[in-house]
């Protein structure tokens, strides 16, 4: 694919579900650490950059107290099972996110596949 570079966007906000008021500050950070952990175990499937794919898939990911993920689910399709399929592997390689928030139990997490030319 000579001239075409491939952009991923990784949303760095994470939206935070049950999570008390008392444990916000502590959020941005571990947010930070969240993304640097995603985008680590970022990849763009071949195949869905082949067939210029793009998309956003949004995850619900369970979490126990020390941050082992302990469930994960798709919220919301990117519009490509090839995308959707590498979400879900993305946060399987992962296998454990940073110790959350006090109380935090689940995270909603979007994932952005974009292509630019």
């Amino acid at each position: 694919m000579s001239g075409k570079m491939t952009h991923f966007t990784f949303a760095a906000l994470l939206i935070l579900a049950a999570m008390p008021v008392s444990a916000s500050a502590d959020s941005p950070n571990w947010n930070q650490q969240v993304g640097s952990v995603v985008r680590a175990n970022f990849s763009y499937p071949r195949s869905a950059e082949i067939r210029r794919e793009q998309g956003r898939a949004i995850l619900r990911v369970a979490l126990s107290a020390d941050g082992t993920i302990s469930g994960v689910q798709l919220s919301q399709s990117s519009g490509s099972a090839i995308l959707d399929r590498e979400a879900l592997r993305i946060v399987e390689r992962i296998g454990r996110f940073p110790i959350p928030p006090k109380g935090t139990s689940v995270v909603t997490l979007p994932i952005t596949w974009q292509l630019t030319d």
